[in-house]
């Protein structure tokens, strides 16, 4: 099965090294099995794998144009870029790490310097957001075509909502102290 994103797209979209091309087929396989798969579903990812070449899929696969709920024009990149994006985000991880028998190392050379983590979480969540910000559009794109798209199974699901409470009073036990109630826990004079 080929990648729905080559190293030559990849390249075009948003390059990496040269010196881990040997790296990409993995990565790129594991960002579309596992990441691209949640997004779209089993059953639609199996059809653009098995189909990239139909013309609704090659739409999907690298962008076009549709109306959305407004009548606007509304032009999108397609899947790749959101792959291409994905991908860089997992290269950034994973890049500086190789695999030894004695364990996992980062190479160090005299003349440069390893990136600090913060940073390298930076640069990942950038780029994620920029592929999870053209995937909502892609999701409209889905939606509003969903007759072209049979296998799109998209079902917005919210988490419950779960109230905070704020300034709870501690009580004690058969000691009622409600606002109703607390005109009568004012001390009552004492006759002297």
């Amino acid at each position: 099965m080929a990648l729905l994103l080559s190293l030559v797209q990849q390249q075009l979209i948003k390059k990496i090294s040269a010196n881990n091309t040997g790296r990409y087929d993995q990565i790129a396989a594991e960002v579309e099995e596992n990441e691209l798969r949640s997004m779209l579903g089993i059953a639609l990812l199996q059809d653009l794998q098995d189909n990239p070449t139909s013309t609704e899929n090659v739409k999907l696969l690298d962008g076009s144009s549709y109306e959305n709920y407004l009548g606007q024009t509304i032009k999108f990149k397609g899947l790749r870029y959101v792959l291409a994006y994905l991908n860089y985000a997992k290269y950034i991880g994973e890049s500086f790490v190789t695999d030894t028998f004695t364990g996992f190392v980062a190479k160090n050379r005299p003349e440069s310097e390893l990136v600090s983590e913060g940073t390298m979480k930076r640069l990942i969540n950038e780029n994620r957001e920029l592929a999870m910000r053209e995937f909502d559009v892609i999701k409209e794109f889905l939606c509003l075509n969903s007759a072209d798209y049979p296998l799109w199974l998209y079902a917005k699901t919210q988490k419950p909502h779960t109230p905070r409470f704020w300034g709870v009073r501690k009580t004690e036990k058969g000691n009622d102290r409600s606002i109703e109630n607390e005109e009568q826990h004012y001390p009552v004079p004492r006759n002297t």
